[in-house]
């Protein structure tokens, strides 16, 4: 599904603002986002109108603490939005206001990381050193991102990003951390990521394992920490 802005089109000065909601529960299925990212290049190419696309999940709209949009938004994507393709989930959407430090940066970042896969056949075209650093800001978004999750659960603060590695599956022991097993060696040995920058191919298998652990986390933790009722 997704959302556009619409009725006021100006040619030369408009954008396209839209959010592309999967019906995954948290972990968005990488095949669909690799197979629209590679659609979203084609559809760009030769086109200079800005497109700009929030990612995000069923799940996590529906549980509010990581969702990015604040409540001013739910009168917008009624009255303003309009479906392109798929269900109208707008009625599930839960708009939650932050209320633990790391809250707003976690599901931020969580945003930025889904959207450099979503733009990551595009910039590996067209602009490789943007391909570069979206990369790398995921990279840091999903080490820092393990400790501030964790951080939720006991409010501890993890000087080290890569603090948390072990306590990880002791809190969610079914999620895989070799993903950030990974980015450590990477960080440690500058050399392994410098020859990893030349590698695109890998560099999106990378992106992809990083961005479902994040995904992971969060979904584990939605799951054994439900919000409390408001009612």
């Amino acid at each position: 599904m997704v959302h556009l802005s619409g009725g006021d089109y100006n040619p030369g000065r408009s954008d396209i603002d839209a959010v592309m909601t999967f019906s995954d529960d948290v972990i968005i299925d990488k095949k669909d986002l690799g197979l629209v990212s590679k659609v979203l290049q084609q559809a760009l190419e030769g086109n200079n109108i800005p497109f700009q696309v929030s990612v995000t999940d069923f799940s996590t709209m529906k549980d509010g603490r990581f969702n990015t949009f604040d409540a001013s938004f739910k009168n917008y994507f009624s009255e303003e939005g309009k479906i392109v393709v798929g269900p109208d989930y707008r009625t599930d959407f839960c708009y939650e206001l932050p209320t633990m430090d790391e809250q707003v940066p976690v599901r931020f970042n969580l945003r930025k990381a889904r959207a450099g896969l979503l733009f990551s056949e595009h910039d590996k075209l067209q602009d490789y050193e943007t391909f570069l650093v979206k990369f790398t800001k995921t990279l840091d978004s999903v080490s820092r991102g393990s400790k501030q999750i964790l951080y939720f659960i006991d409010g501890e603060l993890r000087k080290n990003r890569f603090a948390a590695q072990k306590l990880v599956q002791k809190f969610f022991p079914i999620v895989d951390t070799e993903p950030l097993a990974r980015i450590k060696n990477l960080y440690h040995n500058p050399e392994k990521l410098n020859k990893l920058y030349h590698k695109p191919g890998e560099i999106i298998k990378l992106w992809n394992s990083s961005v479902t652990f994040f995904e992971e986390m969060i979904r584990e933790y939605i799951k054994k920490y439900p919000k409390v009722s408001r009612d």
